[in-house]
């Protein structure tokens, strides 16, 4: 007589992985029979128990870990399958899509649940995110009216649970969807739970539907009160999860939100700095993906997670946060003499003063000299006098009109025009005194006897010998300050841990290598790597932008070589060029935001060999 087959030891299945044992055993042929031949009853219910308790303790931690919604949302479809034998099963995520009415902010246009993700495991079917775009969301209202008739819209809708033994022969539902799924793919839907998702206050946030229970023979059957109690068991704190989840990304979005709304308000008095703020954001993220995604260089085991990626686009956005307080009529400086009007037109009117005072002196040269006798050629000599000195000034002008809108570097012949035409005078009936506190002429008296004025004063003088740009030392310097406000704005903001070093990524902008920048002088290691990103990216959105009202866009080429000279004097870090240039994406930003006129092109390798130096890595 064949001996009895011997019991497995309990104890030893329960202390290895549970989940692995089962699954080898029923994908063993004839396994699950001979495994349940070999057990007790109560050994089958014992390891059954354990099974579902180590489901929930799993799928517990994923809860706790996860901060992708969808993948708790799939994860809390698998586990409620698995716990209940489910053949199949739906899960949604509840959306409400607000309409755009500042009279009634918060009003709710439509509700959907959209697919999350849909398993079968007879169908062999499991799809999730996009694989399911395709599948049209479930409206929770049909002209205006609750939709009742779809079980999950129901659920939703009603807050109820529906536990069905048999679909086809539920009453009140339409099921037509299914009844077609299961013809046309031979399949058989029966048994059916959908359970509503809640978050803490009793909000619908979205549905789990399962079907057909597998009974251990193989029927199915319908879900039990154990069942449901089971899926509960994972479904309120998946629901907890997907809440705290979604108000951290809801804070989230809101603060970045707040901060692009800032940059808006700076883009409503200069649209250029707005535009720059937005471009400098996504080149820096740009640059520090190529630098991630590189495995070559002495950069190669820099690697940026999600968080820091992000951190590094905030920092863009939040990098001229301190131009808040700047004038705008220094932000947006279009020529050397604008305050806060153009003073130029204040001296196209004392040079017609002064070409009225040529004039009036050649009438009254010509009146003397004609009592006195003089010849019609003297005359007109006096005449043609007058012509040369009006036609020389408005030549004078027109070189001064260039001379005002700033360059590279400012040419000798332009600073000798100032220089004499500041030399020269005219008779004025009007004095004015520039207020340093406002920073524009203020009439001060007027004269019964005109008075002798400069053609051009000292400060417009001053101004108009700005040798590069428009700036003079002094605005110069409240343009500067920009980087330091935006740096201590920003240590007062309550930064979550993971943030706690972004003041200085945002604020370190303008500081260079060599200890050479602003505001603190950082310099070498110490400057870290997300600020010389950005410090990349905010010089080349300045160099090539074609939107700037006081200067021309320059071309690819020549931003290129500044920036090279930069790397070269020590300013910049040459590894970090290096990447921009060799990842292309340098020529993907061109090709977006530049006008056809300033492509040209660069070559790499001769740049490379001509400004390359490599650069201490930071410490951070």
């Amino acid at each position: 007589m064949a001996d009895a087959p011997q019991r497995p030891d309990l104890d030893t299945i329960l202390g290895a992985d549970l989940q692995a044992f089962v699954n080898n055993i029923l994908h063993e042929d004839g396994g699950i029979d001979h495994f349940r031949q070999l057990l007790s009853d109560d050994q089958i219910s014992k390891l059954e128990s354990r099974r579902k308790l180590e489901l929930v303790t799993r799928s517990g931690v994923i809860f706790t870990r996860e901060r992708n919604i969808s993948n708790i949302l799939e994860t809390t479809l698998n586990t409620a399958r698995n716990l209940t034998n489910s053949d199949g099963g739906t899960i949604y995520s509840l959306e409400e899509i607000y309409a755009e009415n500042p009279i009634d902010p918060g009003e709710i246009a439509s509700r959907n649940l959209n697919f999350v993700a849909l398993q079968n495991e007879t169908m062999d079917t499991n799809l999730k995110g996009g694989d399911i775009d395709m599948m049209p969301p479930v409206p929770l209202e049909i002209d205006g009216k609750p939709n009742l008739s779809n079980v999950s819209a129901y659920c939703a809708n009603t807050g109820e649970m529906l536990n069905f033994d048999d679909v086809y022969d539920a009453d009140g539902f339409d099921f037509t969807g299914t009844s077609s799924y299961d013809e046309a793919n031979g399949y058989r839907s029966q048994s059916m739970l959908v359970i509503p998702l809640e978050d803490h206050e009793n909000n619908i946030i979205g549905v789990l539907q399962l079907i057909n229970r597998r009974m251990p023979n193989g029927a199915i059957g319908g879900f039990t009160t154990e069942d449901i109690e089971l899926v509960q068991s994972v479904s309120f704190p998946a629901a907890a999860s997907i809440t705290q989840q979604r108000m951290i990304n809801e804070q989230v979005n809101l603060f970045n939100a707040f901060v692009t709304m800032l940059a808006q308000g700076l883009g409503e008095k200069s649209p250029h700095t707005y535009n720059h703020i937005r471009r400098v954001a996504a080149l820096g993220e740009s640059i520090a993906a190529s630098l991630s995604n590189s495995d070559e260089g002495i950069y190669a085991d820099v690697k940026y997670n999600s968080d820091e990626m992000a951190e590094i686009k905030l920092a863009g956005w939040m990098h001229d946060i301190g131009k808040i307080t700047t004038p705008e009529h220094i932000v947006s400086k279009q020529v050397k003499l604008q305050f806060v009007m153009d003073r130029f037109e204040m001296i196209i009117e004392r040079c017609s003063s002064k070409m009225k005072d040529y004039k009036i002196e050649m009438l009254q040269q010509q009146l003397a000299a004609s009592q006195a006798g003089a010849t019609e050629s003297e005359l007109l000599a006096l005449r043609n006098e007058c012509d040369n000195k009006t036609s020389l000034l408005e030549k004078q002008l027109e070189a001064l009109f260039k001379a005002n809108r700033g360059s590279e570097d400012m040419p000798k012949e332009q600073i000798e025009l100032v220089m004499d035409l500041a030399s020269q005078s005219v008779e004025a009936f009007y004095k004015t005194e520039v207020i340093i506190d406002h920073g524009f002429p203020l009439l001060k008296s007027f004269a019964l006897e005109p008075h002798v004025a400069p053609l051009i004063d000292d400060r417009e003088k001053s101004n108009l010998l700005i040798k590069r740009g428009t700036l003079s030392d002094d605005e110069r310097d409240q343009i500067k300050s920009h980087a330091d406000r935006s740096w201590r704005w920003l240590m007062e903001l309550p930064f979550p841990r993971k943030q706690k070093r972004l003041p200085l990524y945002a604020g370190a902008h303008h500081e260079h290598l060599n200890g050479s920048g602003y505001p603190n002088g950082i310099e070498g290691k110490d400057m870290p790597m997300q600020a010389r990103i950005l410090a990349i990216a905010d010089i080349f959105e300045a160099l090539v932008a074609n939107d700037r009202p006081y200067k021309e866009p320059m071309p690819l080429s020549q931003a290129m070589n500044i920036l090279g000279g930069m790397v070269k004097s020590g300013n910049l870090d040459g590894e970090l060029m290096k990447i921009f240039l060799q990842s292309g994406d340098y020529m993907t930003y061109a090709e977006e935001h530049l006008n056809p006129e300033q492509i040209d092109d660069v070559d790499i390798d001769a740049w490379l060999e001509a400004y390359y130096v490599v650069p201490e890595p930071p410490t951070k």
